[in-house]
């Protein structure tokens, strides 16, 4: 059997306005910055009101948990602008 050399996700989430992206941008960035593994690589990028990461990983385990990881961010964040409105 052949292993994969590595694996890679990519997804994009609309928010209702380029300010709500942008800040949910800011408070993940350092989730990237400070990212304890070496097994990934992540890049966020905010055009408009559009949000996009793509992580690439040495092997699916480390993919599915950088992808948790973010979702559950991007979600708390999500949250945290619901309850200041």
């Amino acid at each position: 059997m052949k292993a994969l050399k590595q694996v890679e996700a990519q997804f994009e989430i609309e928010f209702d306005s380029q300010k709500e992206a942008e800040i949910v941008l800011s408070a993940i960035q350092p989730e990237i910055c400070d990212s304890p593994s070496d097994r990934t690589v992540t890049e966020i990028n905010c055009e408009d009101k559009v949000l996009s990461i793509d992580i690439m990983a040495q092997d699916s385990p480390s993919l599915r948990a950088s992808i948790n990881s973010y979702l559950r961010w991007v979600t708390l964040s999500q949250q945290v602008l619901k309850l200041s409105k």
